[in-house]
């Protein structure tokens, strides 16, 4: 004990010492530390300028004219754009060449991505197109109409195919070969509403519309095409109150099923296990999905205090492994979201508003002209303006 008093006396004269010899520093050198002590605060205040301030204008870093069909959608991939509606697809460069042009005639495309690979389906009717970046990889005219369509990152071809009184979930290679095939009856297992598929092409998850005794319910079935020998079972079945008509495979072993009261995450490799979920705090008004959140927008049932006033959304985000990552409160009369990793995105038909996962507004803007959307682009600042007229990259300035 006496070893550790005198080592205790000898810390804290040491400590009492140097305190000494910062105080006489000072001292001497008074002019010097308050320079230092005001550049600091200096380059405090710009950082948290830099970080915190709120943007109110724009400038156009490219812009191209929108000479397709103003009802064609937009896939924006790091090589490129693809552009497809009703009368076909193509798939320009980041430079504006156009390097591939498919036309067809379909009455309500669909489109799924993954990797390289883009399929085009045309919902209620039969024809399916599969796209690589250097064009055309496989077509195919299925015997059953289309109802859902998804791509892995091989090519491989996931649909749900109408059959009366059952459904097919049909699995494909991109030459139109069937690797696997699910019929399922809409009396026993239920109506199919959406499907995800894994990225290798080997898991599939079905979300079913169940009706029994007149009640509406819900049932997510998982299905592991890797093994011959238990491909012919479901791998796990979940059954629920509400519908799930979102399903993603938001990693190669982590699928989301998000509906309009809560969202689950589960681990699907061999088996599967439910990860995480959680209940919103009223029904979700919007939902966005990034590369690691699902963010949902719902009305604040918060009570205002008297004399003031409480904002009329918030917007809750959550990790895909469990727990929140935001937590906000906005006021702005929104029509529709897009997000990234690090921002939130609220338009209507001539206003925007960008926010920070902190819920610091970066951005608002009135524009002088209608827009259809703003989406974020690759580069940080930067984003994608799509009106009647054009498409447009932006910069914050």
């Amino acid at each position: 004990m006496e070893k550790i008093r005198t080592l205790g006396k000898k810390i804290g004269q040491t400590i009492r010492y140097r305190f000494w010899l910062m105080t006489c520093w000072i001292k001497d050198h008074k002019k010097a530390f308050a320079a230092g002590v005001a550049m600091f605060v200096i380059v405090l205040a710009a950082v948290f300028w830099f970080f915190l301030r709120t943007y109110h204008n724009y400038e156009v870093v490219d812009s191209t004219e929108r000479t397709s069909d103003t009802s064609a959608n937009y896939y924006f991939r790091e090589d490129g754009i693809v552009c497809y509606s009703k009368d076909g697809v193509s798939f320009t460069s980041k430079d504006g060449d156009v390097i591939w042009n498919q036309a067809f005639g379909m009455a309500s495309p669909k489109m799924s991505a993954c990797g390289d690979y883009i399929a085009v389906g045309d919902i209620g009717a039969n024809s399916v197109y599969i796209f690589n970046g250097s064009g055309l990889a496989g077509r195919m005219d299925l015997e059953k109409p289309i109802q859902d369509i998804r791509v892995s990152r091989q090519g491989v071809i996931a649909v749900i195919l109408a059959d009366g009184d059952a459904n097919q979930m049909n699995l494909y290679s991109r030459q139109g070969d069937m690797l696997a095939s699910v019929k399922s009856s809409i009396s026993t297992t239920g109506y199919p509403l959406t499907l995800a598929l894994s990225e290798d092409g080997t898991r599939l998850v079905v979300s079913y519309v169940v009706f029994n005794s007149g009640k509406i319910s819900s049932r997510l079935i998982f299905y592991n095409f890797s093994n011959e020998e238990t491909s012919s079972e479901p791998a796990g079945s979940f059954d629920f109150e509400e519908l799930f008509p979102r399903l993603e495979f938001v990693s190669d072993e982590t699928v989301l099923a998000c509906g309009t009261t809560d969202f689950h995450t589960y681990r699907f490799k061999d088996t599967v296990s439910e990860k995480y979920s959680q209940t919103f705090a009223s029904e979700a008004k919007s939902i966005f999905i990034t590369d690691k959140h699902i963010g949902i927008i719902t009305k604040n049932t918060e009570e205002a205090e008297e004399g003031q006033e409480v904002d009329k959304y918030v917007v809750e985000a959550y990790r895909f492994s469990g727990g929140r990552a935001a937590r906000f409160s906005f006021n702005f009369d929104y029509k529709s979201v897009s997000a990234s990793n690090s921002e939130i995105i609220f338009y209507n038909d001539q206003e925007c508003e960008v926010y920070t996962y902190w819920g610091y507004k970066k951005f608002q803007y009135a524009f002088e002209h209608n827009i259809e959307s703003i989406l974020p682009a690759t580069k940080s600042g930067e984003y994608i303006l799509l009106d009647a007229q054009s498409m447009q990259t932006i910069r914050l300035k």
